[in-house]
């Protein structure tokens, strides 16, 4: 698998000075994908912005990583909501 789109969790930790633990325990939890390639482990661009929320949740309001479970069921929710609107909107449209 190509790792041009990855950035390896070292990298990541230590510019953002947090453990590398804390990117297991947050796999662990579901809220982040980690790719494994040639024993070496990397974050996609799109899992950088997530990781990079989470860890802001985390360090800056200190919320622990069961609460920012909770939170992050409850956005995706409101996406899930906010795509079934439009689509019913569309729909009303077309009846128009």
């Amino acid at each position: 698998m190509e790792t041009e789109n990855l950035i390896l969790i070292e990298k990541i930790c230590s510019h953002h000075e947090v453990e590398i633990s804390f990117v297991h325990a947050l796999r662990e939890y579901g809220l982040i994908e980690v790719v494994e390639v040639a024993d070496h482990q990397y974050l996609s661009n799109e899992q950088l912005k997530d990781f990079e929320k989470i860890m802001r949740l985390h360090y800056e309001l200190n919320i622990n990583l069961e609460g920012i479970d909770v939170i992050a069921h409850l956005l995706q929710r409101i996406d899930d909501l906010q795509q079934e609107l439009v689509a019913a909107k569309n729909k009303l449209t077309l009846l128009d």
